[in-house]
């Protein structure tokens, strides 16, 4: 007992440097475009080159974000993370002291590679602390850890801002890589639970690649996640120095309306997927349950965001439809991996879950420099950040369409089923 006691107390403490872990993860995420409008004025760039360095973060984002996850598959989690936390320090300290568009490049490009597998990666290693059936809490422990990094973002790198310069909130987010990388050295651990017992007759069914990620289902499934993440990198690269130079906010006022608005995740998330379960547990399918949910939000959240740009007058009112819009469709954060688990054998879940993080998050790499580009050449900034505003909507509006149509998770795994099945049936054949 007092071994079950210290192994329970070991893997709630991991839990929690995990969410610590995905807090620093975001916070670094945001600080550019908190710092957008006086890193921009004292290194005079322009706003399409300013979208450039944003969307360099996402060069090898997703090809990290594979490449590190075959390398989990064999290498201690506890030293991966370890080292990805070290690349995130090591990307930021430059900027902390000195800066130019090159270094900005080179910074953002390196802790892209750092923080692309860091979510998959983190889960990965709470899944080896916790039976399969335990693993709900402290995964959603860790996802908060995202929320609360984008919510402390705006007043605390903001009062650094103001106070001390751009470069020191670098510098707090450098010194925060490395106090997490020695707590992590002498608390964190790799636990012992490898598989699921339950999940164990799955392992010999497997379908072709080509067949899975050419599936209507994984297909649409993605182009929600694609377009979530396209509405995500817009919103922290360029909803600070939006609030500042268009609405007209004081940094101080931006901080804190930042932190407000990105706090809307929580209960539209959790609420959200409170709901799905609540459905799934009254049998309810999942192309209702899952799919149906995941679109409207979707859907919504497009609707919300042109609301905001043609409908409202008010400034405040403006923000909180812009903050509806932009959070509403991040319930696909959750619900996507759970589509895509819901679908694909077991022994090719991790795989897929990978490259379906690795696609989706290619909306990053152009969104937040498409819109630069607007706000650069249209006649007014207000004119190109609605602009952009705009693209992201109907992006959002028509991939919700789409997800209506194509997704439907019990008509693709019938569809997988049958092919592990034949695949079975020419094995003994192919044998004799």
């Amino acid at each position: 007992m007092p071994q079950a006691n210290s192994a329970n107390a070991r893997a709630w403490t991991v839990t929690v440097l995990l969410a610590a872990f995905m807090m620093i993860n975001f916070m670094d995420k945001a600080v550019l475009g908190i710092v957008a409008k006086k890193l921009m004025e004292e290194l005079h760039i322009q706003p399409a080159e300013f979208g450039l360095i944003a969307s360099s973060f996402f060069l090898l984002f997703s090809i990290s974000a594979i490449v590190f996850g075959f390398i989990a598959n064999r290498v201690s989690s506890w030293l991966v993370l370890l080292i990805l936390a070290g690349i995130w320090g090591l990307s930021q300290f430059p900027l902390a002291f000195a800066a130019s568009v090159p270094v900005l490049y080179f910074s953002r490009i390196l802790l892209g590679v750092g923080e692309g597998p860091a979510y998959p990666l983190a889960l990965h290693a709470c899944y080896k602390w916790f039976n399969d059936d335990q693993r709900n809490v402290p995964s959603s422990i860790i996802f908060q850890g995202v929320t609360v990094g984008l919510l402390i973002s705006g007043p605390i790198l903001t009062f650094l801002l103001v106070n001390h310069g751009w470069h020191s909130a670098f510098l707090l987010l450098a010194i925060a890589s490395l106090v997490w990388m020695t707590l992590w050295f002498f608390l964190g651990a790799d636990g012992k639970i490898a598989a699921d017992p339950k999940t164990k007759a799955l392992e010999n069914e497997k379908v072709p690649y080509w067949a899975l990620l050419t599936d209507p289902s994984f297909l649409g499934n993605m182009a929600l996640y694609w377009v979530t993440y396209w509405i995500f990198s817009v919103m922290f690269t360029w909803v600070p120095a939006y609030l500042s130079t268009v609405l007209n906010y004081s940094p101080t006022a931006t901080g804190w309306m930042f932190m407000v608005f990105t706090g809307m995740n929580i209960p539209i998330v959790l609420g959200g997927s409170a709901l799905s379960q609540w459905l799934m547990k009254r049998s309810v399918s999942s192309v209702r349950a899952r799919v149906w949910l995941s679109c409207s939000f979707v859907l919504l959240g497009g609707l919300s965001i042109l609301a905001s740009i043609y409908l409202a007058q008010d400034p405040l009112m403006k923000v909180i439809l812009l903050a509806i819009g932009c959070n509403l469709p991040q319930l696909t954060f959750v619900l996507s991996s759970t589509i895509v688990a819901e679908i694909v054998p077991s022994m090719q879940r991790s795989g897929i879950l990978s490259i379906n993080s690795a696609l989706a998050t290619t909306g990053g790499l152009i969104a937040p420099a498409l819109t630069g580009r607007f706000i650069q050449n249209a006649v007014s900034p207000a004119v190109g950040y609605d602009q952009g505003f705009v693209v992201s909507a109907c992006l959002a509006v028509g991939m919700a369409i789409l997800g209506f149509l194509i997704i439907n998770p019990e008509t693709s795994r019938r569809r997988f089923s049958a092919a592990s099945v034949a695949i079975g049936a020419r094995a003994p054949s192919a044998a004799s």
